[in-house]
Protein backbone atom coordinates (compact mmCIF):
# COMPACT_ATOMS: atom_id res chain seq x y z
CA UNK A 1 0.00 0.00 0.00
CA UNK A 2 1.77 3.36 -1.20
CA UNK A 3 1.96 6.14 1.88
CA UNK A 4 2.42 9.75 2.43
CA UNK A 5 5.46 8.85 4.06
CA UNK A 6 9.22 9.05 3.35
CA UNK A 7 11.33 6.28 3.87
CA UNK A 8 13.31 5.50 7.54
CA UNK A 9 15.08 7.97 9.35
CA UNK A 10 17.73 6.20 8.94
CA UNK A 11 17.85 6.65 5.25
CA UNK A 12 17.16 10.80 5.77
CA UNK A 13 20.37 12.05 3.68
CA UNK A 14 20.25 9.65 1.32
CA UNK A 15 19.48 10.46 -1.97
CA UNK A 16 16.09 9.02 -3.18
CA UNK A 17 16.10 7.35 -6.87
CA UNK A 18 12.68 7.20 -8.58
CA UNK A 19 12.21 3.03 -7.59
CA UNK A 20 12.12 4.22 -3.73
CA UNK A 21 9.46 6.85 -4.42
CA UNK A 22 5.99 6.51 -4.58
CA UNK A 23 3.13 9.15 -6.72
CA UNK A 24 1.50 9.87 -3.40
CA UNK A 25 5.47 11.13 -2.00
CA UNK A 26 6.15 12.91 -5.32
CA UNK A 27 3.09 14.90 -5.10
CA UNK A 28 3.94 15.61 -1.36
CA UNK A 29 7.50 16.80 -2.49
CA UNK A 30 6.07 18.78 -5.46
CA UNK A 31 3.47 19.96 -2.96
CA UNK A 32 6.01 20.73 -0.13
CA UNK A 33 7.91 22.84 -2.64
CA UNK A 34 4.90 25.02 -3.53
CA UNK A 35 4.92 25.97 0.19
CA UNK A 36 7.72 27.15 -0.45
CA UNK A 37 7.30 29.25 -3.54
CA UNK A 38 3.97 30.67 -2.34
CA UNK A 39 5.94 31.73 0.93
CA UNK A 40 8.47 33.26 -1.00
CA UNK A 41 6.29 35.28 -3.52
CA UNK A 42 4.06 36.14 -0.06
CA UNK A 43 7.77 38.00 1.07
CA UNK A 44 8.40 39.15 -2.06
CA UNK A 45 5.58 40.93 -2.95
CA UNK A 46 4.09 42.07 1.04
CA UNK A 47 5.77 45.13 0.60
CA UNK A 48 3.92 46.28 -1.91
CA UNK A 49 1.50 46.94 0.22
CA UNK A 50 3.21 48.58 2.79
CA UNK A 51 4.70 50.94 0.31
CA UNK A 52 2.64 54.09 1.58
CA UNK A 53 2.63 53.61 5.26
CA UNK A 54 6.49 53.37 4.81
CA UNK A 55 6.83 56.53 2.64
CA UNK A 56 4.62 58.42 4.72
CA UNK A 57 6.79 57.11 8.36
CA UNK A 58 9.99 57.81 6.50
CA UNK A 59 9.23 60.62 4.03
CA UNK A 60 10.64 58.82 0.90
CA UNK A 61 10.10 59.79 -2.68
CA UNK A 62 8.83 57.43 -5.24
CA UNK A 63 12.43 56.78 -6.28
CA UNK A 64 13.53 55.54 -2.97
CA UNK A 65 10.60 53.32 -2.77
CA UNK A 66 11.83 51.86 -6.52
CA UNK A 67 15.00 51.42 -4.67
CA UNK A 68 13.30 49.61 -1.73
CA UNK A 69 11.34 47.72 -3.83
CA UNK A 70 13.54 46.67 -6.59
CA UNK A 71 16.96 47.32 -7.07
CA UNK A 72 18.35 46.61 -3.50
CA UNK A 73 15.89 43.63 -2.82
CA UNK A 74 16.59 41.80 -6.46
CA UNK A 75 20.46 43.31 -7.41
CA UNK A 76 22.46 41.05 -4.28
CA UNK A 77 19.62 38.52 -4.91
CA UNK A 78 20.62 38.15 -8.23
CA UNK A 79 24.39 38.10 -7.80
CA UNK A 80 23.97 35.23 -5.12
CA UNK A 81 21.73 33.40 -7.34
CA UNK A 82 24.06 32.10 -9.45
CA UNK A 83 26.83 30.32 -6.90
CA UNK A 84 23.91 29.00 -5.18
CA UNK A 85 22.75 27.57 -8.11
CA UNK A 86 25.91 26.13 -9.02
CA UNK A 87 25.74 24.60 -5.67
CA UNK A 88 22.76 22.92 -6.32
CA UNK A 89 23.76 21.36 -9.18
CA UNK A 90 26.54 19.68 -7.37
CA UNK A 91 24.96 19.19 -4.09
CA UNK A 92 22.02 19.09 -1.80
CA UNK A 93 19.29 20.68 -3.21
CA UNK A 94 16.85 20.10 0.07
CA UNK A 95 19.70 21.69 2.78
CA UNK A 96 19.88 25.34 0.54
CA UNK A 97 16.37 25.61 -0.01
CA UNK A 98 15.66 25.12 3.74
CA UNK A 99 18.31 27.48 4.83
CA UNK A 100 17.42 29.83 2.43
CA UNK A 101 13.77 29.64 3.66
CA UNK A 102 15.14 30.27 7.29
CA UNK A 103 17.27 33.06 6.14
CA UNK A 104 14.34 35.03 4.15
CA UNK A 105 11.87 34.39 7.26
CA UNK A 106 14.68 35.88 9.47
CA UNK A 107 15.02 38.77 7.74
CA UNK A 108 11.53 39.44 6.75
CA UNK A 109 11.31 39.60 10.76
CA UNK A 110 13.86 42.36 10.89
CA UNK A 111 11.82 44.50 8.15
CA UNK A 112 9.26 45.06 10.80
CA UNK A 113 11.80 45.94 13.53
CA UNK A 114 13.24 48.86 10.88
CA UNK A 115 13.78 52.15 12.80
CA UNK A 116 14.77 53.63 9.45
CA UNK A 117 15.36 53.79 5.93
CA UNK A 118 19.20 52.30 5.68
CA UNK A 119 17.60 49.68 7.84
CA UNK A 120 14.71 48.34 6.11
CA UNK A 121 17.16 48.85 3.28
CA UNK A 122 19.20 46.21 4.80
CA UNK A 123 16.75 43.71 5.52
CA UNK A 124 14.95 43.84 2.18
CA UNK A 125 18.59 43.12 0.61
CA UNK A 126 18.47 39.94 3.21
CA UNK A 127 15.64 38.68 1.84
CA UNK A 128 16.73 38.82 -1.91
CA UNK A 129 19.51 36.99 -0.70
CA UNK A 130 17.61 34.45 1.06
CA UNK A 131 15.23 33.61 -1.45
CA UNK A 132 18.03 33.44 -4.26
CA UNK A 133 18.53 29.85 -3.70
CA UNK A 134 14.87 29.16 -3.45
CA UNK A 135 13.90 28.56 -7.22
CA UNK A 136 17.06 26.79 -9.14
CA UNK A 137 17.15 24.72 -6.11
CA UNK A 138 13.39 23.70 -6.51
CA UNK A 139 13.20 23.26 -10.39
CA UNK A 140 16.17 20.97 -10.49
CA UNK A 141 14.33 19.08 -7.93
CA UNK A 142 11.60 18.95 -10.05
CA UNK A 143 13.56 17.36 -13.09
CA UNK A 144 14.72 14.54 -10.84
CA UNK A 145 11.33 13.74 -9.38
CA UNK A 146 9.28 13.87 -12.93
CA UNK A 147 10.43 12.67 -16.12
CA UNK A 148 10.02 15.25 -19.19
CA UNK A 149 6.81 14.22 -20.59
CA UNK A 150 5.31 15.16 -17.15
CA UNK A 151 7.38 17.84 -15.99
CA UNK A 152 6.29 20.71 -17.86
CA UNK A 153 2.67 20.72 -15.77
CA UNK A 154 4.97 19.96 -12.32
CA UNK A 155 6.21 23.25 -12.63
CA UNK A 156 3.13 24.86 -13.66
CA UNK A 157 1.74 23.94 -10.53
CA UNK A 158 4.50 24.61 -8.59
CA UNK A 159 4.47 28.24 -10.68
CA UNK A 160 0.81 28.36 -9.74
CA UNK A 161 1.06 27.90 -6.06
CA UNK A 162 4.14 30.87 -6.79
CA UNK A 163 1.23 32.72 -7.87
CA UNK A 164 -0.86 32.05 -5.53
CA UNK A 165 1.52 33.25 -3.20
CA UNK A 166 1.06 36.83 -4.68
CA UNK A 167 -2.64 36.47 -3.92
CA UNK A 168 -1.72 35.94 0.27
CA UNK A 169 1.13 38.73 -0.01
CA UNK A 170 -1.20 40.97 -1.53
CA UNK A 171 -4.52 39.79 0.10
CA UNK A 172 -2.61 39.09 3.11
CA UNK A 173 -0.92 42.29 3.05
CA UNK A 174 -3.78 44.29 3.09
CA UNK A 175 -5.53 43.30 5.75
CA UNK A 176 -2.18 42.93 7.96
CA UNK A 177 -1.76 47.21 7.13
CA UNK A 178 -5.14 47.27 8.21
CA UNK A 179 -5.23 45.83 11.07
CA UNK A 180 -2.02 45.30 13.28
CA UNK A 181 0.26 47.64 11.22
CA UNK A 182 3.39 47.03 8.47
CA UNK A 183 5.67 46.18 10.92
CA UNK A 184 3.80 43.59 13.21
CA UNK A 185 2.88 42.43 9.20
CA UNK A 186 6.66 41.91 8.38
CA UNK A 187 7.16 40.15 11.78
CA UNK A 188 3.82 37.60 11.67
CA UNK A 189 5.19 36.30 8.86
CA UNK A 190 9.10 35.99 10.17
CA UNK A 191 7.13 33.51 12.76
CA UNK A 192 5.01 32.15 10.03
CA UNK A 193 8.05 30.91 7.64
CA UNK A 194 10.42 29.67 10.96
CA UNK A 195 7.17 26.96 11.50
CA UNK A 196 6.97 26.19 7.64
CA UNK A 197 11.05 25.98 7.07
CA UNK A 198 11.14 23.41 9.89
CA UNK A 199 8.51 20.96 8.83
CA UNK A 200 9.95 21.19 4.94
CA UNK A 201 13.46 20.46 6.64
CA UNK A 202 12.19 17.41 8.24
CA UNK A 203 10.01 15.81 5.47
CA UNK A 204 11.50 16.25 2.34
CA UNK A 205 14.07 14.48 0.79
CA UNK A 206 17.13 14.36 -1.70
CA UNK A 207 16.14 12.97 -5.15
CA UNK A 208 19.16 10.94 -6.82
CA UNK A 209 20.32 12.83 -10.06
CA UNK A 210 18.98 10.46 -12.44
CA UNK A 211 19.55 11.35 -15.93
CA UNK A 212 22.61 13.62 -15.48
CA UNK A 213 25.19 13.60 -18.19
CA UNK A 214 29.07 12.74 -18.00
CA UNK A 215 31.10 14.90 -17.17
CA UNK A 216 33.83 16.38 -19.92
CA UNK A 217 36.95 16.91 -18.47
CA UNK A 218 37.76 20.89 -19.18
CA UNK A 219 34.08 21.70 -19.72
CA UNK A 220 33.02 24.41 -18.77
CA UNK A 221 29.36 25.06 -17.02
CA UNK A 222 28.87 27.31 -20.11
CA UNK A 223 29.19 24.48 -22.05
CA UNK A 224 26.52 22.60 -20.42
CA UNK A 225 23.95 25.53 -20.76
CA UNK A 226 23.33 23.65 -24.65
CA UNK A 227 23.20 25.88 -28.00
CA UNK A 228 24.22 29.94 -27.26
CA UNK A 229 22.20 31.46 -29.37
CA UNK A 230 18.73 29.49 -27.80
CA UNK A 231 20.29 30.10 -24.34
CA UNK A 232 21.08 33.91 -25.28
CA UNK A 233 17.71 34.59 -26.27
CA UNK A 234 16.21 32.65 -23.32
CA UNK A 235 17.87 35.16 -21.23
CA UNK A 236 17.09 38.30 -23.21
CA UNK A 237 13.08 37.40 -23.12
CA UNK A 238 13.45 36.61 -19.25
CA UNK A 239 14.68 40.33 -18.66
CA UNK A 240 12.74 41.82 -21.18
CA UNK A 241 9.38 40.10 -19.82
CA UNK A 242 10.14 40.74 -16.53
CA UNK A 243 11.20 44.51 -16.78
CA UNK A 244 7.42 45.00 -19.01
CA UNK A 245 5.73 43.00 -16.01
CA UNK A 246 7.50 42.71 -12.86
CA UNK A 247 9.03 46.23 -12.36
CA UNK A 248 5.17 47.12 -13.29
CA UNK A 249 3.60 44.90 -10.85
CA UNK A 250 5.41 45.94 -8.01
CA UNK A 251 3.00 49.89 -8.41
CA UNK A 252 -0.18 48.51 -8.95
CA UNK A 253 -0.90 48.79 -5.35
CA UNK A 254 0.20 52.41 -5.28
CA UNK A 255 -1.47 53.05 -8.45
CA UNK A 256 -4.48 52.15 -7.66
CA UNK A 257 -4.46 53.85 -4.23
CA UNK A 258 -3.64 57.17 -6.05
CA UNK A 259 -6.09 57.22 -8.80
CA UNK A 260 -9.19 55.58 -7.52
CA UNK A 261 -8.92 56.55 -3.76
CA UNK A 262 -8.98 52.64 -2.67
CA UNK A 263 -8.12 51.23 0.72
CA UNK A 264 -5.71 48.42 1.15
CA UNK A 265 -7.84 45.78 1.74
CA UNK A 266 -10.02 46.43 -1.99
CA UNK A 267 -6.48 46.48 -3.67
CA UNK A 268 -5.09 43.71 -1.95
CA UNK A 269 -8.23 41.83 -3.20
CA UNK A 270 -8.80 42.78 -6.66
CA UNK A 271 -4.70 42.64 -7.28
CA UNK A 272 -4.80 38.99 -5.32
CA UNK A 273 -7.70 37.73 -7.50
CA UNK A 274 -5.44 38.94 -10.72
CA UNK A 275 -1.95 38.43 -9.66
CA UNK A 276 -3.09 35.24 -7.92
CA UNK A 277 -5.90 33.45 -8.94
CA UNK A 278 -5.72 34.60 -12.44
CA UNK A 279 -1.76 33.41 -12.77
CA UNK A 280 -2.38 30.20 -10.98
CA UNK A 281 -5.80 29.12 -13.29
CA UNK A 282 -3.17 30.47 -16.48
CA UNK A 283 -0.30 28.49 -15.02
CA UNK A 284 -2.24 24.85 -14.33
CA UNK A 285 -3.53 24.98 -17.64
CA UNK A 286 -0.11 26.17 -19.86
CA UNK A 287 1.41 23.22 -17.95
CA UNK A 288 -1.34 20.79 -19.09
CA UNK A 289 -1.14 22.50 -22.58
CA UNK A 290 2.41 21.49 -22.40
CA UNK A 291 2.20 17.98 -21.35
CA UNK A 292 -0.10 17.62 -24.57
CA UNK A 293 1.82 19.59 -27.34
CA UNK A 294 5.15 19.83 -25.90
CA UNK A 295 6.32 16.51 -25.70
CA UNK A 296 7.11 16.06 -28.97
CA UNK A 297 8.30 19.29 -29.75
CA UNK A 298 11.26 20.88 -27.86
CA UNK A 299 10.10 24.30 -29.79
CA UNK A 300 6.27 24.43 -28.62
CA UNK A 301 6.81 26.46 -25.18
CA UNK A 302 8.54 29.62 -27.12
CA UNK A 303 6.46 29.84 -29.98
CA UNK A 304 3.17 28.94 -27.80
CA UNK A 305 5.39 32.34 -25.14
CA UNK A 306 5.49 34.44 -28.06
CA UNK A 307 1.72 34.35 -29.09
CA UNK A 308 0.73 35.12 -25.87
CA UNK A 309 2.91 37.61 -25.38
CA UNK A 310 1.38 39.70 -28.66
CA UNK A 311 -2.30 39.06 -27.02
CA UNK A 312 -1.85 40.35 -23.93
CA UNK A 313 -0.80 43.53 -24.69
CA UNK A 314 -3.88 45.36 -25.47
CA UNK A 315 -5.48 44.24 -22.30
CA UNK A 316 -2.21 45.48 -20.17
CA UNK A 317 -1.85 48.47 -21.71
CA UNK A 318 -5.70 48.90 -21.43
CA UNK A 319 -5.65 48.22 -18.06
CA UNK A 320 -3.28 51.63 -16.60
CA UNK A 321 -6.32 54.17 -18.71
CA UNK A 322 -9.31 52.52 -17.28
CA UNK A 323 -11.49 55.18 -15.83
CA UNK A 324 -13.14 52.55 -13.42
CA UNK A 325 -11.04 50.29 -10.89
CA UNK A 326 -13.45 47.54 -11.98
CA UNK A 327 -12.20 47.43 -15.63
CA UNK A 328 -8.92 47.55 -15.13
CA UNK A 329 -8.95 44.55 -12.14
CA UNK A 330 -11.20 42.95 -15.00
CA UNK A 331 -8.81 43.57 -18.02
CA UNK A 332 -5.77 42.56 -15.56
CA UNK A 333 -7.70 39.35 -14.77
CA UNK A 334 -7.04 38.62 -18.59
CA UNK A 335 -3.87 39.34 -18.50
CA UNK A 336 -2.74 37.36 -15.84
CA UNK A 337 -4.56 34.38 -16.72
CA UNK A 338 -2.41 34.62 -20.59
CA UNK A 339 0.74 35.50 -19.41
CA UNK A 340 0.57 32.32 -16.48
CA UNK A 341 0.13 29.85 -18.93
CA UNK A 342 3.44 30.89 -20.39
CA UNK A 343 5.28 29.47 -17.30
CA UNK A 344 5.38 25.51 -17.36
CA UNK A 345 6.08 25.67 -20.86
CA UNK A 346 9.16 28.03 -20.92
CA UNK A 347 10.67 26.59 -17.31
CA UNK A 348 10.44 23.11 -19.15
CA UNK A 349 12.29 24.51 -21.92
CA UNK A 350 14.76 25.85 -20.28
CA UNK A 351 15.27 22.23 -18.58
CA UNK A 352 15.00 20.77 -22.24
CA UNK A 353 18.11 22.96 -23.27
CA UNK A 354 20.87 22.73 -20.72
CA UNK A 355 21.99 19.02 -19.67
CA UNK A 356 20.33 17.58 -16.69
CA UNK A 357 23.45 18.56 -13.97
CA UNK A 358 23.00 22.28 -14.79
CA UNK A 359 19.56 23.06 -14.57
CA UNK A 360 19.81 24.93 -11.54
CA UNK A 361 22.57 27.22 -12.79
CA UNK A 362 20.44 27.76 -15.92
CA UNK A 363 17.09 28.46 -14.00
CA UNK A 364 19.23 30.85 -12.10
CA UNK A 365 20.79 32.78 -14.89
CA UNK A 366 17.85 33.36 -16.57
CA UNK A 367 16.35 34.73 -13.31
CA UNK A 368 19.15 36.89 -12.72
CA UNK A 369 18.03 38.40 -15.95
CA UNK A 370 14.50 39.17 -14.48
CA UNK A 371 15.14 39.73 -11.14
CA UNK A 372 17.95 42.70 -12.00
CA UNK A 373 16.08 43.82 -15.00
CA UNK A 374 12.49 43.45 -13.47
CA UNK A 375 12.98 43.45 -9.97
CA UNK A 376 16.21 45.83 -9.38
CA UNK A 377 16.08 48.52 -12.06
CA UNK A 378 12.49 48.30 -13.67
CA UNK A 379 10.95 50.13 -10.00
CA UNK A 380 13.55 51.92 -9.47
CA UNK A 381 13.06 53.24 -13.32
CA UNK A 382 8.97 53.37 -12.90
CA UNK A 383 9.54 55.72 -10.07
CA UNK A 384 12.24 57.80 -11.69
CA UNK A 385 10.11 58.33 -14.88
CA UNK A 386 7.14 59.27 -12.32
CA UNK A 387 8.75 61.43 -10.39
CA UNK A 388 10.06 63.51 -13.06
CA UNK A 389 6.35 63.41 -15.56
CA UNK A 390 4.86 63.98 -12.10
CA UNK A 391 7.01 67.24 -11.28
CA UNK A 392 6.28 66.88 -7.60
CA UNK A 393 2.19 66.97 -8.08
CA UNK A 394 0.50 64.06 -6.18
CA UNK A 395 -1.69 62.04 -8.07
CA UNK A 396 -1.80 59.34 -10.66
CA UNK A 397 -0.69 60.50 -13.58
CA UNK A 398 2.88 60.26 -13.66
CA UNK A 399 2.71 56.53 -12.17
CA UNK A 400 0.13 56.06 -15.03
CA UNK A 401 2.35 56.87 -17.96
CA UNK A 402 5.55 56.03 -16.57
CA UNK A 403 3.97 52.02 -16.42
CA UNK A 404 2.59 52.58 -20.09
CA UNK A 405 6.06 53.22 -21.12
CA UNK A 406 8.22 50.67 -19.42
CA UNK A 407 5.22 48.21 -20.19
CA UNK A 408 5.84 48.65 -24.15
CA UNK A 409 9.33 46.62 -23.29
CA UNK A 410 7.18 43.27 -23.93
CA UNK A 411 7.04 43.75 -27.51
CA UNK A 412 11.25 42.99 -27.40
CA UNK A 413 9.96 40.04 -25.31
CA UNK A 414 7.62 38.77 -28.29
CA UNK A 415 10.94 38.89 -30.65
CA UNK A 416 13.15 37.40 -28.51
CA UNK A 417 10.70 34.25 -27.87
CA UNK A 418 9.75 33.85 -31.63
CA UNK A 419 13.16 33.69 -32.46
CA UNK A 420 14.16 31.70 -30.06
CA UNK A 421 11.30 29.22 -31.32
CA UNK A 422 12.63 29.14 -34.69
CA UNK A 423 16.66 28.39 -33.21
CA UNK A 424 15.10 25.02 -31.40
CA UNK A 425 13.64 24.31 -34.72
CA UNK A 426 16.12 24.65 -36.24
CA UNK A 427 18.51 22.49 -34.00
CA UNK A 428 15.94 19.95 -34.04
CA UNK A 429 15.69 19.75 -37.76
CA UNK A 430 19.54 19.34 -37.41
CA UNK A 431 19.55 16.15 -35.40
Amino acid sequence: MQTLTAPPAAAAETALTPAQTSPRYRAYVLAALSVVGFMCAVDKVVISMFMEPIKKEFGLTDTELGLLTGLAFALLGGIASVPLARWADRGSRKWIISISFLAWTLMTAASGMAMNFMQILAARIGVGVGEAGCIPATHSMIGDYYPRETRGRAIGIHSAFTYLGMLGGLLGGGILVQTVGWRSGFIVLGLLGLVLSLIFHLTVHEPARVDAAPQIAGESVFKRLGDPTAFLLLVGAFATTSLAGAAVMTWLPSYFERAFALTPMQIGGGLGLCLGVATAIGSITGGQLSVKYGAKSRAWGAGFAACIQVAVMPFYMGSFHAPHPLLAFAMLFVVFIMAGAILGPVFATVQDLVKPDARATAVAIVSVAGVVFGQGLGPLLVGAISDLIAGGKPGAEGLRWAMTGVAMVNWLTVLFFWLLHRRIRSLETAA
